[in-house]
């Protein structure tokens, strides 16, 4: 990535610096609250449930996109299914 040059495009606006700001405030805060969150579900219940919510995040994100007007084509649907195989496969008993 560094031989590319792709810095060399890269341009700053009067808007570079407050969104940078708020993405970086975003990021910590919603990192922060995540944490806190996973914390607090593993003292209510076992660390097993607690990490099998992460199986939700892209279920949530597919949901988000959707809502946000992404398009998905069948390939994504195709690629969710062998994911949901792979866990099923790897949770098995």
């Amino acid at each position: 990535l560094w031989y590319s040059d792709f810095t060399s495009t890269f341009e700053f606006s009067k808007t570079t610096a407050p969104s940078l700001i708020y993405l970086t405030i975003l990021a910590i805060l919603g990192s922060a609250f995540a944490t806190f969150v996973f914390n607090r579900l593993v003292q209510i219940s076992s660390p097993v449930f607690s990490s099998s919510v992460t199986y939700l995040i892209p279920i949530v994100a597919v949901f988000w996109g959707l809502l946000d007007g992404e398009n998905l084509i069948s390939i994504q649907f195709f690629a969710g299914i062998i994911i949901l195989i792979g866990v099923y496969l790897t949770n098995r008993k």
